[in-house]
């Protein structure tokens, strides 16, 4: 199952096999983040109308809602579905039981919240905000474990299943930084200086491998990912602005969303520069309406991925950054 979210203000719910929709259901503003449970049975949804939202995947209608004081802007949920967690620009942090729309608690930051994670057993939560800082929680304690000071607002925060790493990103007009730490100790395990905004972090299930993509169309490497113990990336890749990056659970494949109208696929091999997989409009088109995939080779020509994959578009705006989806 494929959820998504949509500036028509719309959450869909897609089965893999086909691109017309199981349903969507309207709220009342731009959707601005979505997450879906690891057995597809649960959708959680944040909309600008200040709203969380939890569904069923056999219903458009909500199970329930939540209005907060502020539109929310990112929203997690357990593997199992359990534990929603959502960030509002009411610069708070909630966290919900899938069986009631009563927060389980709240947090107030000192900033509006742009980014939540989950642990797989959503036993952890982690949370970046406008406050310059990224908060550590146990689902059990409003208090947070522990808190850090990051110097500049955090925009992307991801989260290993077992929740003993945490990587979170920076954004900053001059620099900015990724940076990993390890659950029982707000003190970084590394930190890694990029040329510009920090939009997007993911980290494999075991946390061995970050994967960062930053929002620059003025630089090279736009595209990073680095091992668990070190700050020096294994490899980068150059693309347009990168808005948006995903990891696989043992770390083996990336794929990354980028303003040139392009979708890229990596394979994480031990080599010097990784294949590519790039999808996007034919040259001079702005419609993302072709769904016939192209294998193209990384620069040493040889193209060495092996694995079969299948995309089903979903069109949306190439200028409109308010759309969302999740697998």
């Amino acid at each position: 199952y494929i959820t998504a979210g949509s500036g028509d203000y719309k959450v869909y719910l897609f089965h893999k096999d086909s691109n017309d929709p199981l349903w969507s259901y309207t709220t009342g503003d731009t959707v601005r983040s979505v997450a879906i449970s690891a057995d597809g049975e649960y959708i959680a949804a944040g909309s600008q109308n200040q709203k969380v939202y939890l569904f069923a995947k056999a219903s458009s209608t909500p199970l329930w809602n939540y209005e907060t004081g502020d539109r929310v802007n990112s929203v997690t949920i357990s593997a199992d579905g359990q534990y929603i967690a959502a960030g509002s620009y009411d610069n708070k942090i909630y966290l919900f039981d899938k069986d009631s729309s009563t927060p389980l608690w709240s947090y107030s930051t000192g900033g509006k919240v742009r980014s939540v994670a989950i642990s797989a057993d959503g036993e952890y939560v982690t949370v970046g905000s406008d406050d310059n800082k990224v908060y550590l929680f146990d689902k059990d304690s409003s208090t947070p474990l522990w808190s850090y000071n990051l110097g500049d607002d955090v925009a992307s925060m991801a989260i290993s299943a077992d929740g003993e790493y945490i990587v979170a990103g920076e954004i900053h007009h001059n620099h900015c930084e990724v940076v990993l730490f390890d659950k029982d100790n707000s003190t970084p395990l590394w930190r890694y200086e990029t040329r510009h905004y920090v939009y997007s972090v993911a980290i494999s299930a075991d946390g061995n491998y970050v994967t960062v993509g930053s929002y620059d169309v003025n630089v090279t490497n736009n595209v990073h990912i680095f091992d668990k113990a070190s700050s020096t990336p294994l490899w980068n890749y150059t693309t347009g602005a990168v808005q948006s990056v995903a990891i696989s659970a043992d770390g083996v494949y990336i794929t990354a969303g980028s303003d040139d109208d392009n979708v890229y696929a990596f394979r994480n091999d031990p080599v010097p520069r990784p294949s590519i997989l790039p999808y996007g409009p034919r040259s001079g088109s702005d419609v993302l309406n072709d769904t016939t995939l192209g294998w193209f080779p990384g620069s040493d020509d040889i193209a060495n991925l092996t694995f079969d994959v299948y995309l089903s578009w979903i069109k949306t705006d190439v200028e409109d950054n308010n759309s969302a989806a999740r697998v």
